[in-house]
């Protein structure tokens, strides 16, 4: 999708090896706990300073925040600036690359918003038929 919401087709063809390789980069760069709060956070308000961002991305550490930080800077997702002053100032900010994400993560959440309850009830039923195979000695067979 564009930054608009629009399908746009590209040159990448899932049975690819390519292709492969560059969404399992994706999601490791955005499936860890708080990417996805941050560029969020950055979507809302930008730009902000490390101190606002840490108290608007519940529980996260100030090291976990800078290691995320240096992440997303790297692969271009966000932005940063140092201002030369006493005591340094560091604002970030979602660069363009970063604002693409935001369509793709609506539509994680609308499948969420229509799936996860469905999710949470295979993975209930999946871990009571384990302990079931637990405690008989026998394999159960699940189908989904």
């Amino acid at each position: 999708m564009d930054t608009n919401g629009q399908v746009i087709k590209v040159a990448c063809l899932p049975e690819s090896k390519r292709c492969r390789r560059l969404v399992q980069e994706t999601l490791e760069l955005i499936g860890n706990k708080w990417a996805v709060p941050i560029v969020l956070t950055l979507h809302a308000k930008s730009p902000l300073r490390n101190s606002d961002l840490k108290h608007s991305v519940d529980g996260i550490s100030p090291k976990e925040l800078a290691k995320q930080l240096r992440l997303l800077e790297a692969a271009g997702v966000i932005g940063r600036k140092v201002y030369p002053s006493i005591p340094p100032r560091v604002e970030y900010w979602l660069t363009d690359l970063g604002s693409s994400l935001h369509p793709l993560l609506e539509g994680l959440a609308a499948w969420a918003a229509l799936h996860g309850e469905q999710v949470e009830r295979n993975r209930d039923e999946y871990a009571a038929g384990a302990e079931q195979e637990a405690a008989s000695g026998s394999v159960v067979h699940r189908i989904w």
